[in-house]
């Protein structure tokens, strides 16, 4: 619900003095300390998960969902490490609800409950994760990708399904909340580690990995044993005040990827399955992923704590890929045996050398103090997520064959057949030298965000326990894009025989010839940083392009909470209500004609002008506040039955570039490219029930339904008319039709709506080692709908109706085996102009296996096996059958060692 401008301000200056005085919470991970289930006064008062059992991992996980208030899933580091999962993504993938996407053949975007990645939020410690990567699937440029973060740094990952008042509202799909590792309760010191190499089997490269987690407390010693008057028996506390723990994560591999396009003609009266170019890409991918963070804290007893943590994780990337591409002329002939023949316009021949720089910083002071009959918890944070990219070349050399045609067949879509007739596409002395680019562009994303929370006991009912628990929050956001590129306008008269190296290269499973290689260190010399002979560029040209997407952005966000806990013997019931505040500021450039159509506004000082069109700045704000209720139930039906119903709501606010009123105007055409700064966030109202059956052993067997009732979801959409920026209608002139503009937009109205099954087993009732068996499953449906083009219901973007997790295990003895699979169905990527238009990633089956033996209580060794059926990434336009790319990644093999002291 929106709040009118007086109210605005009202609550602005109610949490500006709110904020003045305090700094952000932090929620501590809660855990039940003993086999029987505790109450919901057990969550919220533990710091952190105690085990004094031997119990199992899944155990610990499933202890903490069962008491927990509201709905959620969690596993822990000793669990995600029985796959072969390299980063937090493909571990959370892995959850009922989850879906995973994959770039480059790692675990990238984490959707939830079937809603788009920018839907779902990312905290580590409760900080709130900027994105490390900009490109999201659906460009709205919020979403943390996932493959920034190492499972090693993970002490426990849980997703948050229906929030509570004193979470951020910012989860319309839900949260995901990976909290750092800890020293575990009653030791006070320990120290993990992990060592692995592997093979990926793609390239046939090496892989390294590493991660060693220690952690001691010091600063005193017990004087009085346990028993004693004033003796503990347990380190902490006054005892060992100050803890440290670290933890260091060092991952490298060298993936290849084979990777092929098309683009089709759809143009009458060409063929439905005609071509306008082909593409064939060779990759090498060079990556190193590393972690370190640390958290230093000080608590002299149990009603005081103090602490400053840090966290860096991110990877360094360098990129090779040669790429040969059939452009053809657009006219098609259809075959009689169902063939394809085309006539040749060009051959390119490419290469790309890049690297990439992505990082993630958190820094984060807090502290937890009893004031009175109450906690006081308070929390101030730094964030940054970035991705450099110092230097992106291009050469590339072009052929021009004349009377030459291509003959191809896509019966088997997956491999389509062709023949080049009238000229020979591999043949390096046919190329030349046509153009150079490079570019070095910044991603920058930071915050800082405070807040503080007062929890304390009351007595307004009758109630069995009573909680109050109020507080502030701020996040202030930045976000910036700097691009500077280089656009050769001359180059030297090379022939591309110069500038290969080894022997022709035939990829993609033996299907396709790709030529030969190009050099990179010959094209690193012959450009020499644009200084070689016969090198010419247009400095206003570049410096326009660097003009037309750079972006600076802001968005504050302010929020207030009040909730509620009570317990009424078996029933549970938690509610409140959440209000935030948000203002953003979004500037941007114009690309203007200079002259012509009634261009007459001021430019503001701008005079970068190339090719008739001048750069104008522009900028934007939008403010609004919203209200988030929250109505959270659950009833223990038996001690090991519990149900849960909830009412929830939760926002999502627009992407930067999906706001921002930078635009492209084609005065000529009448067509304006543009954001929409008018754009409303999502907001979702959010009610869940669900049945929880807690077995020995850590098992389950539950069933959730859940509806997601959105408003104003956001799409990319195609409008004619309603220009209101000056800027622009003033650029456009009178025009005698309305202008097209290729922009963003508001529906009405969509709905997610669906059901999860999860059941995890240990077969212990089995006799001798048969009683190691275990089998776990997970399935999720969503039937998300909205109107994505006027008057057209369809699936929202990147929902996929059908997703499911599936593993066989045995533990027995020293041995642990498990094959697990995951499978995310086919979904919506890309929205076009119509039906046939529109992008599909298709559906998903991988598999991995794993296998364990346990040394001695310290020490053990591992084999692990990732994407074992190779399963490709496929997109497709309009039908199965019109595949546009199709990629994939090669198996990997890993044997290592870990440790335990």
């Amino acid at each position: 619900m929106y709040l009118e401008s007086p109210q605005k301000k009202k609550l602005a200056v109610l949490i500006s003095g709110l904020m003045m005085n305090s700094v952000f919470t932090m929620a501590m991970a809660a855990d039940a300390t003993s086999s029987q289930p505790a109450s919901d006064k057990d969550v919220t008062s533990l710091t952190d998960v105690s085990v004094k059992s031997q119990r199992s991992p899944e155990a610990v996980s499933r202890a903490k969902q069962q008491v927990a208030p509201n709905l959620i899933n969690t596993v822990t580091q000793e669990e995600i490490r029985k796959l072969p999962d390299i980063n937090a993504g493909e571990a959370a993938g892995r959850l009922p609800g989850a879906s995973l996407s994959v770039d480059t053949g790692q675990g990238r975007w984490v959707n939830i409950r079937g809603l788009d990645s920018d839907l779902t939020s990312t905290t580590y410690g409760g900080i709130r994760l900027p994105p490390t990567n900009p490109v999201s699937p659906q460009n709205g440029g919020r979403a943390f990708a996932f493959d920034t973060f190492p499972t090693g740094m993970i002490g426990s990952l849980t997703i948050t399904k229906t929030n509570k008042p004193e979470q951020d509202a910012e989860a319309l799909g839900g949260t995901i909340e990976i909290t750092p590792k800890a020293i575990p309760l009653g030791r006070d010191h320990f120290v993990e580690f992990r060592a692995g190499t592997g093979r990926q089997n793609s390239r046939g490269t090496g892989v390294t990995d590493l991660a060693v987690t220690g952690g001691i407390r010091f600063g005193g010693r017990d004087q009085a044993p346990a028993g004693a008057e004033g003796g503990t028996g347990l380190t902490g506390y006054g005892d060992k005040p100050f803890s440290f723990v670290g933890s260091l994560s060092y991952y490298k591999d060298a993936l290849g990827t084979d990777d092929r396009r098309a683009s089709f003609t759809d143009k009458a009266p060409a063929p439905n399955l005609a071509w306008s170019n082909m593409t064939q890409a060779f990759y090498q991918f060079h990556r190193t992923t590393q972690g370190a963070g640390g958290e230093i804290a000080y608590q002299p007893n149990a009603d005081n704590r103090w602490y400053a943590r840090y966290l860096y994780s991110g990877y360094t990337e360098d990129v090779v890929r040669d790429r040969l591409v059939f452009k053809t002329t657009g006219a098609s002939t259809q075959n009689a045996d169902g063939s394809i023949t085309s006539g040749i316009k060009q051959f390119d021949k490419t290469l790309r050398y890049m690297r990439e720089q992505v990082s993630l910083n958190v820094f984060q002071l807090g502290g937890e103090n009893k004031v009175g009959t109450g906690k006081l918890d308070y929390n101030v944070a730094h964030t940054e997520g970035k991705d450099f990219r110092p230097y992106d070349t291009i050469p590339t050399y072009t052929s021009k064959p004349k009377n030459a045609s291509i003959t191809y067949n896509q019966a088997d879509s997956s491999f389509p057949s062709y023949t080049v007739i009238g000229a020979n596409p591999l043949d390096p002395n046919a190329y030349t030298l046509a153009s150079y680019t490079n570019n070095t562009q910044t991603f920058l994303t930071k915050e800082w965000s405070a807040g503080t929370n007062y929890a304390m006991p009351t007595h307004f009912t009758g109630a069995d326990d009573e909680e109050m628990k109020f507080g502030a929050a701020v996040r202030l956001r930045t976000n910036s894009h700097t691009f500077d590129p280089y656009t050769s306008t001359s180059v030297p008269g090379v022939n591309m025989a110069q500038a290969i190296y080894g022997s022709p290269i035939t990829y993609y499973d033996g299907h396709y010839a790709n030529g030969y290689n190009i050099s990179q260190e010959f094209s690193r010399g012959l450009f020499a940083n644009g200084t070689g002979a016969g090198f010419a560029t247009d400095p206003a040209a570049n410096r326009f392009a660097g003009g037309a997407v750079q972006q600076d952005n802001k968005e504050d966000v302010y929020a207030v909470y009040g909730q509620e806990r009570l317990t009424f013997g078996k029933l549970g019931i938690l509610a409140g209500v959440r209000i935030e505040a948000t203002h953003a500021q979004y500037n941007g450039n114009a690309s203007v004609p200079t002259s012509g159509q009634g261009f007459t506004g001021e430019r503001g000082g701008q005079t970068i002008t190339s090719n008739g069109s001048t750069l104008v700045p522009v900028s934007a704000s939008n403010s609004y506040a919203n209200v988030f209720p929250s109505l959270q139930a659950r009833y223990e039906i038996l001690p090991a039955l519990i149900g849960r119903a909830s009412f929830s709501s939760t926002i999502a606010r627009p992407g930067f570039n999906q706001t921002n009123p930078a635009a492209t105007i084609d005065a000529a055409n009448n067509v304006v490219t543009q954001g929409n700064a008018n754009l409303k966030p999502i907001t979702s109202n959010n009610p869940d029930v669900s049945l929880e059956h807690y077995l020995s052993q850590g098992g389950i067997v539950s069933v959730g339904v859940f509806d997601k009732e959105l408003s104003n979801y956001i799409v990319g959409a195609t409008r004619f008319g309603g220009i209101t920026n000056p800027v622009v209608a003033a650029a456009l002139g009178p025009q005698s039709s309305a202008t097209q503009v290729v922009t963003y937009a508001n529906i009405a109205k969509a709905r997610a709506l669906g059901f999860e099954l999860n059941y995890d087993q240990k077969y212990t009732s089995l006799p001798g080692w048969l009683s190691g068996v275990g089998t776990s499953f997970n399935y999720t449906f969503v039937d998300a709908r909205g109107e994505i083009r006027p008057g057209e219901s369809k699936q929202l973007p990147s929902t996929s109706r059908n997703t499911f997790n599936a593993a066989v295990y045995w533990e027995h003895g020293r041995v642990a085996l498990r094959a697990a699979a995951s499978y995310v169905g086919r979904n919506l990527l890309f929205v076009g102009a119509n039906s046939s238009l529109d992008q599909y990633t298709e559906s998903r089956l991988s598999a991995d296996v794993s296998a364990t033996y346990a040394i001695d209580k310290n020490f053990s060794i591992y084999f692990l096996g990732r994407n074992l059926l190779d399963t490709p990434h496929t997109i497709t336009e309009g039908s199965s059958n019109r595949v546009i790319q199709r990629e994939t990644f090669g198996k990997a093999l890993m044997v290592g060692v870990t440790g335990k002291f």
